[in-house]
C-alpha cells in the first residue's frame, strides 16, 4: 500500500505540473505528460484490480474482544458490537474500532475495539 501512496504522490506533483504548462505555447509538452498520466493512472487501477481491498481485511480479527460494554449515554452495560463493522483506525490504541448500539437508548457510535 505504501507503493501505491508514492506512486499517487509522483501523479499529484505531475499534475501540478501540467498545469503550470497550460499555456498555448507548451501544449505540445502537455500532452505528452497528460498521455504519461493516463497510462500510469491506467497501472495503478490495473493493480489495485488484481489485490482487492478484500484481502487487507482478512487479516483483522472477527470480532472485538468485548462484544458488549457500558453504554457512555445511559451507563447500562447494552452498548452491542454491530457485527460486520470491525474497521482499522489509527486514533484508537489498539488500532480497530466497530460501531456499537445501545440496546438500551438506542446510541450509537464507533468505539475503540480491544
Amino acid at each position: 500500500m505504501a507503493d501505491i501512496a508514492s506512486r499517487l504522490d509522483s501523479v499529484r506533483k505531475s499534475i501540478e505540473r501540467l498545469a503550470e504548462l497550460a499555456a498555448p505555447a507548451q501544449a505540445e509538452e502537455a500532452r505528452r505528460l497528460a498521455d504519461t498520466l493516463e497510462a500510469q493512472l491506467d497501472n495503478l487501477v490495473r493493480e489495485v484490480a488484481a489485490h482487492p481491498a478484500d484481502q487487507a481485511l482478512n487479516d483483522l480479527p472477527r470480532s472485538p474482544r468485548h462484544e458488549e460494554i457500558r453504554c457512555p449515554v445511559c451507563s447500562l452495560r447494552s452498548f452491542t458490537y454491530q457485527k460486520g463493522t470491525l474497521r482499522r483506525s489509527a486514533d484508537s490504541r489498539s488500532g480497530l474500532e466497530a460501531l456499537y448500539h445501545c440496546l438500551s437508548c438506542g446510541h450509537e457510535a464507533w468505539h475503540e475495539a480491544q
